[in-house]
Parts: structure tokens; sequence; C-alpha cells
């Protein structure tokens, strides 16, 4: 999940604000259900599963053709993992942004080590996990974002 920025640099800490903020809105047969860092659980169909999307790697602002290319690359190798997913709309407010929307997947099932390699690929700082409690969590997929590697948790 990259919340965007404008192209000067960011902090760390500027951006883990801006996932703080950030709803994913996930596409689901009777409606949408949403996702966040902060707040209530996670409703019980989403539980477990992974966010990632493809868009604005590393928090850096890619024209929108780039972030559309990079999507559909994204929809071909989560659509060959053959696990259930979902689309998102992330959206939020972000360090020289006054509001962003970028779609991504939800991939459903115990596949923490499948969404953290997608978001590896994708060169995002990190994904979404929401655990079988519910609890939605922010894993580093970019090494030394917030001070972590790829596959650790990132406390807010």
């Amino acid at each position: 999940m990259t919340p965007s920025t404008a192209p000067a640099l960011v902090s760390d800490a500027e951006l883990l604000d801006a996932y703080r903020q950030t709803v994913w809105t996930v596409e689901m047969p009777a409606g949408t259900l949403d996702v966040r860092l902060e707040g209530p659980p996670a409703d019980a169909q989403l539980r477990p599963s992974g966010i990632v999307t493809a868009y604005n790697p590393a928090s850096i602002a890619r024209t929108p053709d780039e972030n559309r290319a990079a999507d559909q690359e994204l929809m071909r190798h989560v659509r060959s993992l053959g696990v259930p997913f979902r689309r998102t709309v992330a959206q939020g407010t972000g360090p020289g942004a006054d509001g962003w929307e970028e779609p991504g997947f939800l991939l459903l099932g115990d596949v923490r080590p499948l969404v953290v390699e997608l978001g590896l690929v994708f060169g995002q700082n990190a994904v979404v996990w929401v655990d079988a409690t519910g609890a939605s969590t922010l894993v580093c997929t970019r090494a030394g974002f917030a001070g972590r590697l790829p596959g650790q948790k990132i406390d807010l």
C-alpha cells in the first residue's frame, strides 16, 4: 500500500500517519466492507487476508498510465495464484496530497507470505494483513521502511 506523495521526499513517520488514516474498501458480493489499521476489527468474512496494490511504488507518485499498467500486471499475478481475491480501493490523505485513492487486491486466506512477496515484487512500502481475530496491521515489504525488514510488522 502506498499513500501517494508529492515529488518531495517525506519521512516514514509522515507516511505511517497517512496509512493510519487510510480506509481500504473491499468489494464483496453483498456490498462493501472496510478495513482500517485503527478502529474496530475487520469483518469475519475478511479473516484472515492481505491487501496489496501496485500503485506508486515506494510512495513515489507515478503517472496514471504507469499506475494502471502496474495494476493490470498485479491482477495477472493475483489471478495466477489460484487463491480467492476481491478488488479493493484505498482512500486517504497523505503528505503533499489532499486526498488519493488507489485500487488493489485483497487475497483471502492464510496467504501472508504471498501478499508480502507481491508487495516486494511491486515495490511497495508495506501491505496490510488482517489476522484471524480481525486485527489489521501493516507489514513491511521494502527493506528499511519504518526501520523494518520485509515480513516484519510495523508498529503504529
